[in-house]
């Protein structure tokens, strides 16, 4: 049985890295998915002011999960966020979970993304996630982080803060 791929990324232009800053609420951030079926292709993006790479990498998954209506059909999914991929692939939100979605004692961080995202997975028959190299020679995955680029480059022309 074909199945559906999904290519993930999000992105953030943070001005607020200089000596250990943090992202300000004015910098630009994106994500962009890109789902193939059969031939067949659909690109999202949208984007948001202030938000972290990590939060835009995770809502990456989401949107583009979100967008997939045959949950019989396995799903594959691809990203160059080795946070994403590890805390899916070794399960590190099950200890989350069990924690009441404490690390080392703390709140995890994007607890609601994680929670969504896996509500997301919920639904599917079969789901992989797999590990791509960013800003390499893979086409599909320059693909997303150009769309999440160009949505960078226009944030604020289209309300979408």
């Amino acid at each position: 049985m074909t199945g559906i791929t999904l290519y993930t990324d999000g992105g953030n232009r943070n001005t607020g890295n200089v000596a250990g800053g943090s992202v300000r609420p004015t910098d630009k951030s994106a994500w962009a998915a890109l789902l193939t079926y059969e031939g067949h292709e659909k690109l999202l993006t949208d984007g948001a002011l202030g938000k972290t790479n990590n939060y835009m990498e995770i809502m990456a998954v989401i949107q583009g999960l979100k967008a997939i209506k045959r949950t019989d059909l396995p799903v594959d999914v691809y990203s160059d966020s080795a946070y994403v991929i590890n805390t899916m692939q070794q399960e590190w939100w099950k200890k989350w979970q069990a924690n009441n979605w404490r690390k080392q004692g703390k709140p995890v961080i994007n607890v609601e993304l994680w929670q969504a995202l896996l509500e997301q997975v919920a639904r599917f028959d079969s789901i992989h996630f797999h590990k791509v190299k960013g800003h390499a020679n893979d086409a599909a995955n320059n693909r997303v982080d150009e769309a999440l680029n160009h949505t960078m480059d226009h944030l604020g022309e289209n309300n979408h803060e």
